[in-house]
């Protein structure tokens, strides 16, 4: 018995005990007052004082064996409470336990879900190192534009993977500070010449070069690129894709394939390709799905959607306060 147990089971036992010690006490003064033979209460402690030793041990025993069964987490198949305070403990005990399976379950799933995000990734970039590595092996020199493409690609899925990570943590490292969006997109712009180049896309921005923004440089420059990239991935060769700011927010618009109206509520979700997707073999569903997840933290809306059959227009809406 340790000293923890023994204390609180003591502590229950005390009204017991003080009980017996009080009667004890109220006899012995009776037979003072009355000259009652000593016997009697000599006779009171013989037959009472076993009898009290066999209800503590049998409470010992009973309550070592109950501590058992709550040790095990069993306080509704064989814990069966004795007073209404163990009854509300057990019914805290059981919803603990609930609440705490549920969380368990939360995190394998998204354990799990990170895993097969970093295969897919993982899998992605060494595809095109393996492109890069055959044509190395079928010819001396590898034109520099399949170069670039291939590179390009291949980092913008690890930007997906690492970004991914960064979203998986309980914290991330935030600076806001006051952003000019017409250089950011501009460098954007340029980090992808080599898509732009490969598929004879043009470029055109038209953002105020005063215009300043409150957030995080890191994480809207990721935002930006995943639209931009989804818009060079999706749009037809020797198009236009336009940067455009108008009034609270940053529209990016492609002339490819527009978004099926089936597709549309599922956009956002964890590994969709939606219709899209299948035609091109190039999605892998993931980056609308951090662009959402790195919005609602940064307390900016996205909205994807195609007005028209013949192009896709992606926004970036920023609070006013944010704005300058």
């Amino acid at each position: 018995m340790n000293n923890s147990f023994g204390r609180l089971w003591l502590r229950s036992q005390l009204p017991l005990l003080s009980g017996y010690a009080l009667l004890t006490g109220l006899v012995a003064l009776l037979c003072y007052l009355y000259r009652l033979p000593l016997i009697v209460l000599i006779d009171l402690l013989r037959f009472s004082l076993p009898l009290l030793i066999i209800w503590l041990i049998a409470t010992i025993l009973l309550a070592k064996h109950r501590q058992a069964l709550l040790a095990r987490q069993l306080p509704q198949a064989d814990f069966q409470p004795h007073s209404p305070v163990e009854g509300r403990l057990a019914t805290m005990l059981t919803k603990s336990q609930r609440s705490s399976r549920q969380i368990l379950q939360a995190v394998r799933q998204k354990q799990r879900e990170q895993n097969d995000h970093r295969d897919l990734f993982a899998h992605e970039i060494k595809n095109h190192l393996a492109i890069l590595r055959a044509q190395a092996e079928e010819q001396p020199q590898v034109p520099s534009k399949q170069v670039r493409a291939a590179v390009q690609q291949a980092n913008y899925y690890l930007d997906l993977l690492l970004s991914g990570e960064r979203l998986a943590m309980t914290s991330h490292d935030f600076n806001f500070q006051w952003l000019p969006l017409a250089k950011l997109a501009a460098a954007i712009v340029q980090e992808n010449a080599a898509l732009f180049i490969n598929k004879q896309l043009v470029p055109e921005i038209s953002i105020p070069a005063s215009l300043r923004l409150l957030t995080d440089q890191k994480w809207l420059h990721f935002c930006i690129n995943q639209l931009l990239t989804n818009a060079i991935k999706y749009a037809k060769p020797g198009s236009v894709i336009k940067l455009v700011w108008q009034t609270d927010r940053l529209t990016i618009c492609d002339t490819g394939l527009p978004i099926s109206s089936t597709d549309q509520p599922r956009i956002f979700e964890s590994g969709f390709t939606g219709q899209n997707g299948h035609q091109t073999t190039k999605s892998t569903g993931m980056g609308l799905y951090f662009v959402k997840q790195v919005a609602d933290q940064l307390n900016f809306n996205v909205r994807v959607f195609s007005p028209n059959n013949h192009s896709t227009v992606a926004e970036l809406v920023f609070p006013p306060d944010s704005i300058s």
